[in-house]
């Protein structure tokens, strides 16, 4: 049965409210816990999400969704006849509000309770917000979920301008799009490169000038101090004095783990999200947690980290709903990040955002651009553009002939730079 709080008007909403495995979350982690959950089904499955849509991809929408090129059926990761076929219950458009461990009861918005054996909190990320003048203008957009993507598609297109306030992946994936589809396009950023938190200044550096060349204006070391129109978004000031004219801006400043609801619950949190062990268990033996919301220990680090992609998504809620049925396993992958700018394919594996050198070899321009991310004398963090090499940068990191595996990678390139960037550094 698929509802939504939205029908709750009509009296069809559900009145019954225990569920052996309940999952709550609308995304990758939380669709495939359910199939995994229903494959060895042991008990009541029941999906609780604060989207109206079904489960669907996230990727897609700062690409294919915003070209214009797929709509909300071509995004979902299940369709409606296998939930029913499943017998899983769902329940959309009702976020949850409040977690009680000891009664094992979550509250939703509408303020119906339901009683879990076992429970997933897969409730990913949401954007974060400038406190900008003029930032509530019409005309201004984030870009988080299916909606976001739909309104903002409408906006973009030949002859249209658009600034791009943070220039991380998904304000270049954004501006990808957007000049693709004919638009003029600025992009702000206080660093001194592009991408420069979560790939350093000199990957950075080499990334910006590729889409500088593309056609993208690229303003860095300054941020926006007001957005002006009369009924919409016409004009962003930067500190710098720059007034850049828009039609559309975008506001891609990172995202957060949502964890206020879970205050007084007693879950163990950290770097902003929800501590797990490699099983995906929580501090409660009966609360798990997955995907974007998870904060893992990366013995990399020596610290804890959460992970914002969909393979991690996807392969902590296997293991998650694993154990929610009384398994066992474990959660060994190394932190994987792919993004498609431009034409290029850049993938991440490993830690790329705290290091004291790095080493870089071939070119952007014939996407075979590499770079190995050392902290304290070891190897912690692999970028490239080339998918043939992310078999040798998994050896690497996983010290499984490591001499090979660098020689393949680099072949005789020298460190590029030793520099402060480092998270650990603060």
């Amino acid at each position: 049965m698929i509802l939504d709080r939205q029908q709750e008007q009509s009296g069809e909403y559900m009145t019954d409210c225990a569920t052996d495995y309940l999952v709550v979350g609308g995304g990758l982690s939380a669709v495939t816990a359910v199939e995994t959950l229903v494959k060895r089904r042991r008990g009541r499955v029941r999906l609780v999400s604060a989207e109206h849509y079904l489960p669907y991809s996230r990727p897609p929408l700062s690409k294919v969704v915003l070209a214009g090129e797929a709509g909300p059926s071509s995004v979902l990761l299940k369709t409606p006849e296998f939930f029913r076929d499943k017998q899983v219950e769902v329940m959309l458009g009702d976020p949850a509000t409040e977690l009680d461990p000891c009664k094992r009861v979550i509250t939703l918005a509408s303020g119906r309770q339901i009683l879990y054996g076992k429970v997933l909190l897969a409730t990913g990320v949401v954007p974060a917000r400038l406190d900008l003048p003029g930032i509530s203008l019409p005309g201004v957009h984030t870009l988080r979920n299916l909606t976001d993507a739909l309104a903002l598609s409408r906006q973009i297109g030949p002859g249209r301008t658009v600034v791009i306030i943070g220039g991380g992946f998904i304000g270049c994936e954004v501006a990808s799009t957007a000049v693709a589809r004919g638009a003029q396009v600025c992009v702000v950023e206080p660093g001194t490169t592009l991408m420069e938190r979560a790939l350093g200044p000199e990957v950075g550096r080499l990334l910006t000038a590729y889409q500088r060349r593309a056609g993208v204006g690229v303003y860095l070391g300054t941020h926006p101090v007001r957005i002006c129109g009369e009924r919409r978004a016409e004009t962003v000031v930067l500190n710098s004095g720059a007034v850049l004219p828009c039609d559309t801006v975008v506001v891609g400043v990172g995202t957060y783990a949502d964890t206020s609801w879970l205050a007084g619950a007693g879950i163990e949190l950290s770097d902003g999200g929800i501590v797990v062990d490699s099983g995906c268990r929580t501090s409660d033996p009966d609360v798990y947690a997955a995907g974007d919301v998870a904060a893992r220990y990366e013995p990399l680090l020596n610290q804890y980290v959460r992970c914002e992609h969909e393979s991690n998504a996807q392969q902590q809620g296997v293991i998650a709903a694993r154990n929610m049925a009384g398994g066992s396993s474990a959660d060994s992958s190394l932190p994987f990040v792919w993004s498609r700018q431009f034409g290029l394919d850049l993938w991440c594996i490993g830690q790329t955002r705290s290091y004291d050198c790095v080493e870089i070899a071939g070119r952007v321009e014939d996407r075979s651009l590499v770079a190995i991310y050392h902290l304290k004398g070891k190897p912690v963090g692999v970028f490239g553009l080339d998918g043939a090499a992310m078999g040798a940068a998994r050896n690497l990191l996983r010290g499984v002939d490591s001499k090979s595996a660098e020689t393949q990678l680099l072949g005789g390139a020298k460190p590029a730079g030793r520099g402060p960037h480092s998270d650990m550094a603060g």
